[in-house]
């Protein structure tokens, strides 16, 4: 395969494939803290170290639940920040 043609089949690859979201949870506190991500048919839980994040794939929503006391709709790039105690803030 010529140089022009490998190139050309890796941008049409890299466009194929879409953005890649990846939500990001930050823990602002002194110790580590477990979250719950729902992606409906699937669940999984995390440990977030002290002082720490956590980025994983949520390209369609889903549902993450913290030591904040309620679950947060996230999406895309979505950057939800805690203190451990609390819901800090939520970007998008």
């Amino acid at each position: 395969m010529t140089t022009i043609k490998s190139l050309a089949a890796a941008a049409a690859a890299v466009l194929l494939t879409g953005p890649a979201y990846a939500v990001t949870v930050e823990n602002k506190s002194a110790d580590a803290i477990t979250i719950g991500i729902d992606y409906g048919a699937n669940e999984e839980v995390k440990e977030i170290g002290a002082n720490k994040s956590l980025k994983f794939d949520c390209p369609d929503g889903c549902g993450v639940t913290g030591p904040w006391g309620f679950s947060w709709m996230a999406q895309g790039d979505d950057v939800i920040t805690t203190d451990g105690n609390s819901l800090v803030g939520a970007e998008g």
